[in-house]
């Protein structure tokens, strides 16, 4: 890419006072317009909940800032974080949600003195455009410190990231514990103006080189898990009718080869023999139990790519052994929620995690229920086996979630129905659909690049359906849908949290659960699911009839209004349950607690109890 900028848009000058309106018509972002100019799009305006952290700020005082999303605890940057602080490097966290964060950011960081290192995080790419526009805000505002990069999207992307942005000064690429410490050293001994150092030195980075060309340093072994300290825990914790969560991992990788997956990519590329690695289950048990005892956390969230084993005796064994060291650790009633594929799921392994590890919730890795959506995705099992997979779960009585990728670069108009059968027909559990997107570094992408169909730059690739009929029913079904399935307030999200609400007032509180709760919650899904089917089979119906393109327009106003009818109907709905389920016992809930800018060290009050009147 040339230096004058991505996407046929020039480098920007940015006003940040007064940021612009959402474009009309992107379903997926907004324009972050700056004077005459302009930076590519941004991603989607944040919940009010979420965007949260943009509160009055006040200047760094570490000479280290990270900087990522911190709707709830965001373990890759508490990881770096904790790293550098047992090297006695001092570091400050700072919550990047959503665009509008944007100022409260520059006012933090360019205050004097100034940090000497920016580290932000570059895994999501689609928030790429608000990370780079940070970049070049900040330079622009007179920052003179090193600003580097991480993450997935950074680490496959660091050629054209160094290439066309100078803001940039280094990348660190993949599991970054290690390099990020060494970088941090070098930028530290600096003194303010010597020549550039020797980045060459520092393994697992890219730099540029003295021609100016992007270079990467030799690469860094990913770093032994029991190694690394646990991840840092500053600030307020999230709170489920006032018990507290925190989110935990047991493990870095995966052992499937979805082609669509950026996790699987980066773990395949920085540590090809070992791609999927544990922790000890000792030392995931005491790290629950201080979390426990000084935190109060009764809720572990396991971010685990997937918590399980390829073989089932492998994952039972694990599982027992895990339950057995915390049980010796005496931790009190706690409560866990995980990720499986659909072949992990077997009743002695699900049920032992009911038993002995408390768990509530598990996020099945459906993603289609047709074989030709399996093939395409590389998920490496029969599509019947999520129908198995959530049957006995079903029989178990565990609430379950999922996602449908029904739009991928092979679907059919068959498969998409057949795809809104398995949710409709699973209805009560709380699901969303939507597209495969393409990553960087990963084999579909790879695919759709040698067979001319994808379309755009590394920043946001994008493609077409496989037919022009399944295009226009795709282009149809976003149009319609955005707002219930990706919107920053999305229903089909939402349901999922009133449920959870309702899993722990059931786990936590047996005494006072009402069962009408479940079944009202498991009823909203139902007809959330039901709707969302009957919508998407109107598009097709609509589509297969060969109305002219010309009256798709009025089409779409008038499902989109019935969508909107039925979606406010349910939204009031579990309002009112959420609501009578605090009151019922007395307590409230937090998901994403008020942080401050930086995020405050230590641990945040938090009110367990719901007001009598409220």
């Amino acid at each position: 890419m040339a230096n004058s900028g991505f996407w046929g848009h020039p480098r920007p000058v940015f006003d940040v006072e007064k940021p612009a309106p959402p474009t009309p018509g992107l379903p997926f972002a907004s324009s972050l317009t700056t004077g005459s100019r302009a930076i590519g799009t941004l991603g989607p305006p944040m919940p009010a909940a979420a965007a949260r952290s943009s509160e009055p700020s006040r200047p760094a005082a570490a000479p280290v800032a990270l900087v990522g999303p911190e709707v709830e605890e965001n373990l890759s940057l508490r990881y770096l974080a904790a790293s550098l602080e047992r090297a006695g490097i001092l570091c400050d966290l700072f919550g990047y949600n959503g665009s509008t964060d944007l100022p409260v950011l520059l006012s933090a960081l360019c205050a004097e003195p100034q940090p000497r290192l920016v580290a932000l995080s570059l895994s999501f790419q689609w928030r790429a455009l608000d990370v780079l526009a940070l970049a070049v805000a900040l330079r622009e505002r007179g920052f003179r410190g090193h600003i580097t990069a991480g993450g997935h999207f950074a680490s496959f992307a660091w050629q054209e990231l160094l290439g066309d942005f100078p803001e940039l000064d280094s990348i660190c690429r993949f599991e970054a514990e290690d390099a990020l410490h060494e970088l941090a050293v070098a930028v530290l001994a600096r003194e303010p103006s010597p020549g550039p150092p020797a980045w060459s030195d520092i393994a697992g980075i890219a730099y540029r080189a003295e021609d100016a060309a992007p270079a990467l340093s030799p690469a860094r072994p990913p770093p032994t898990l029991g190694s690394l300290p646990w991840p840092d825990r500053r600030g307020p914790a999230a709170h489920c009718l006032g018990h507290a969560i925190a989110p935990m991992i047991g493990s870095r990788g995966c052992y499937g080869n979805c082609s669509f997956c950026c996790i699987a990519t980066l773990h395949r590329m920085s540590s090809p023999r070992d791609r999927h690695r544990l922790r000890d289950v000792d030392d995931i048990a005491a790290e629950m139990a201080e979390l426990q005892a000084k935190r109060g956390t009764e809720i572990f969230i396991f971010h685990d790519d997937n918590f399980f084993l390829p073989r089932h005796d492998e994952s039972l064994a694990r599982v027992l052994a895990l339950g057995k060291a915390l049980e010796a650790r005496g931790l009190r009633r706690f409560a866990t929620v995980v990720k499986a594929r659909p072949n992990d799921v077997t009743p002695e392994v699900m049920g032992t995690m009911r038993d002995r590890v408390g768990l509530v919730r598990l996020f099945l890795g459906v993603e289609s229920s047709t074989q030709q959506g399996c093939r395409t995705l590389g998920r490496g099992v029969q599509a019947g086996e999520a129908e198995r997979a959530l049957g006995m779960l079903e029989r178990l009585g565990l609430y379950v979630c999922f996602n449908l990728l029904v739009f991928d670069p092979d679907a059919s108009t068959q498969a998409l129905l057949a795809n809104m059968e398995f949710m409709q027909a699973h209805g009560e559990h709380p699901s969303n659909f939507g597209r495969v997107e393409l990553y960087a570094g990963t084999p579909l992408l790879a695919r759709l690049l040698a067979e001319g169909r994808a379309r755009g730059d590394y920043v946001a690739w994008t493609y077409d359906q496989s037919t022009p009929e399944m295009e226009r029913v795709f282009q149809l079904a976003m149009a319609a849908f955005y707002e219930r399935n990706f919107s920053g307030w999305a229903l089909a999200n939402r349901l999922q949290s009133t449920r959870f609400d309702v899993e722990v007032a059931r786990f936590f509180h047996p005494a006072r659960f009402r069962p009408v709760w479940l079944e009202a919650a498991k009823d909203l899904n139902r007809r959330l699911a039901c709707d969302s089917a009957a919508g998407v089979r109107r598009i097709v119906a609509h589509v297969q009839s060969r109305s002219p393109v010309s009256a798709d327009p009025d089409f779409v106003d008038e499902l989109s209004a019935d969508l909107r009818r039925c979606e406010a109907e349910i939204d009031a709905e579990a309002t009112a349950l959420e609501l009578e389920v605090q009151r019922t016992l007395g307590l409230c809930c937090d998901h994403s607690p008020l942080k401050d800018v930086p995020v405050q060290r230590g641990v945040g009050p938090y009110s367990r109890f719901v007001a009598s009147g409220a």
